[in-house]
């Protein structure tokens, strides 16, 4: 094992996208896998992360900071 949390999300990679879609073209395995990576990083809660999203963890980390 070289790094945990790279090994842990290659095959989930694997298990949740490239093994169950049989890809077209290059465009269908683009359109598929970005599809895959929002999911993963906006919607998906980590419990990792305490139940959080890894946009809502980079977020609290670089806040936005609003025009005044």
């Amino acid at each position: 094992m070289q790094n945990g949390f790279v090994e842990s999300f290659n095959e989930r990679l694997r298990d949740e996208c490239l093994n169950e879609t049989l890809f077209t073209s290059m465009a269908h395995a683009r359109f598929v896998l970005a599809a895959w990576r929002h999911d993963y990083y906006t919607v998906r809660p980590h419990s990792k992360m305490g139940g959080k999203t890894p946009a809502v963890i980079a977020g609290e980390r670089h806040p936005i900071k609003q025009p005044s």
